[in-house]
């Protein structure tokens, strides 16, 4: 009796299938975890190849006018800016709930307040993880590769010259408006746009690699996250705009 042959095409198909539904049946159930093992793994990639001749391109090409533009941009992902917001939107809330003497707009001006606080409450640990991160990496910025071809680390470092991954203004953007996602749903290309260009700017100013940008950039996104999975778990809505 003869064997029956193998069909080797078919089995590798079979495999690969597998291999892909058990991928997104784990990220359907942890996304944040292969999520980060997605960036980590872009960003090793990137440090390897990328990120060095990526910076020395940017830097040789963009200046004058379109460098201009992108120093503008970058400004966007500071803290301080989105946190005088949060504050404002905060005291308008106290000023609301001091103004009425009606119970149903007392607990609307209070569910608003709770919002902000959130929100505050998301930028302001993501931002004190990216900073405890920085100074434990104390990776070179790109000035280092560009003024005495040092590319590499330095490890609890407090030299803001060597605080360079991950990216902070990164990580403010994206938590922000993963945040604004949530509040204001119905506006979210707006937020994704805003969010990508602003990251981006990093590199145009050449003062961040890619590998910094993506791990940023994901921080401040798994921030939001975890805060909105925060509030639903408490039975607290963040959403102050029309649904999409």
């Amino acid at each position: 009796m003869k064997a029956q042959p193998v069909d080797r095409a078919a089995a590798d198909t079979t495999l690969l299938a597998r291999l892909v539904w058990g991928h997104a049946t784990l990220a359907a159930r942890r996304p944040l975890s292969v999520g980060f093992a997605w960036v980590s793994l872009a960003c090793l990639v990137a440090m390897v190849w990328i990120d060095r001749p990526l910076a020395l391109v940017l830097k040789a090409n963009v200046q004058g006018d379109w460098k201009g533009f992108w120093v503008i941009v970058t400004d966007i992902g500071l803290g301080w800016p989105w946190y005088v917001l949060a504050l404002v939107m905060l005291a308008r809330c106290g000023l609301g709930m001091m103004a009425t003497a009606m119970d149903a707009m007392w607990a609307r001006w209070a569910a608003e307040a709770r919002v902000w606080v959130v929100f505050l409450c998301a930028l302001a640990g993501s931002g004190l993880f990216v900073t405890v991160l920085k100074h434990l990496v104390g990776r070179l910025r790109p000035v280092w590769l560009f003024r005495e071809d040092l590319y590499g680390a330095v490890p609890l470092s407090f030299q803001s010259a060597a605080n360079s991954f991950p990216s902070g203004h990164s990580q403010n953007i994206w938590v922000v408006m993963a945040m604004l996602m949530a509040l204001y749903p119905r506006h979210w290309p707006t937020w994704a746009a805003l969010g990508v260009l602003v990251a981006s700017s990093r590199l145009f100013v050449t003062v961040h690699y890619l590998s910094d940008v993506l791990m940023g950039s994901f921080i401040g996104i798994a921030a939001a996250v975890l805060a909105v999975r925060w509030a639903a778990a408490r039975g607290l809505s963040l959403r102050l705009g029309a649904p999409r």
